[in-house]
């Protein structure tokens, strides 16, 4: 292949950044080959913030001739594989997809599911709906003793950390810990990338799993939602990003499940800003929060 350049978009919500190439027009032979260079964080692409690199490349088709309009998703990540969802990814693309239509509702078709998301008056957030989270460990999936679980897997231990197992368009272990991010021995203290990569690798997770860390900031039983601190270890980054959206409504659903929080909403505060989760009994989970343009550029279709 030619070492030609495809035009490139950079977008982040709350922190979670990604690369956005038009699959329509992209010219990219090897897309794993493309997000390994591209999404290094030491040496991949330059952007207008901190940071090099990006937490994954979405691939992105519109079909406009659809109503609500139609965005075909592809996420391949930092080490190549492909994820089937991925929450703050897909707010990314309705507003990519808003700033190329001027539309404010789009479906978004991803390998978990065809997905609605809309953007506010402003574009400056954007809300996506994220199915139905399950426990079911067949559909997790979670297993024990070399077989798929009978029963869900719901505060256990795995690895030296006490996790539930809940599957929001990809599998999530998420475990509870005494103190926010304001506590000096809290959330922060934990040593993430110590304790994450163990529970992602478990003989209970056959297909590997995000892994969250959790504090329960405010249960919900005043006057406001509940409030919870979040870090989360991604598998396919292999380390912690600053945000991560199905890992947030795994929190919120894990955390009633639990018991350790009361209604169906609940605020996320992962390190890279707030999200808005709401977990009904029945029906879509919903996921809210702002999204960025960072900016737009060339990058080599096939990076040596």
């Amino acid at each position: 292949m030619s070492a030609h350049a495809v035009p490139v978009e950079k977008y982040h919500g709350t922190g979670n950044d990604f690369i956005i190439v038009d699959a329509d027009a992209e010219g990219v032979g090897d897309r794993a080959a493309f997000a390994r260079a591209h999404c290094d964080r030491g040496t991949g692409v330059e952007g207008d913030g901190d940071r090099r690199g990006a937490d994954g490349v979405l691939f992105l088709s519109v079909a406009e001739r659809f109503d609500p309009t139609r965005v075909v998703m592809t996420l391949v990540q930092p080490d190549g594989s492909t994820a089937t969802m991925c929450g703050n990814g897909a707010r990314v693309v309705a507003r990519w997809a808003n700033d190329r239509t001027g539309d404010r509702e789009f479906m978004i078709d991803t390998q978990a599911g065809t997905r609605r998301a809309t953007v506010n008056a402003d574009a400056t957030a954007a809300t996506i709906e994220m199915g139905e989270p399950t426990f079911d460990p067949r559909r997790v999936p979670a297993a024990r003793g070399g077989a798929l679980a009978d029963e869900p897997l719901v505060d256990e231990p795995v690895a030296g950390l006490p996790v539930t197992a809940v599957n929001t368009g990809v599998p999530h272990a998420v475990a509870f810990v005494d103190g926010g991010r304001d506590d000096p021995d809290g959330i922060d203290a934990v040593d993430l990338d110590a304790v994450a990569p163990p529970v992602r690798h478990a003989d209970a997770f056959p297909k590997g799993a995000n892994v969250n860390l959790a504090a329960v900031v405010d249960d919900g039983s005043g006057d406001g939602p509940a409030v919870l601190d979040q870090r989360t270890f991604e598998r396919g980054v292999e380390g912690e990003t600053r945000s991560c959206g199905t890992g947030a409504v795994a929190v919120v659903a894990a955390a009633r499940r639990l018991g350790l929080i009361e209604g169906e909403t609940a605020v996320s505060r992962p390190p890279g800003g707030e999200l808005e989760i709401a977990v009904p009994d029945r029906g879509h989970a919903t996921l809210t929060g702002p999204v960025a343009h960072e900016f737009s550029g060339t990058l080599p279709a096939d990076p040596r």
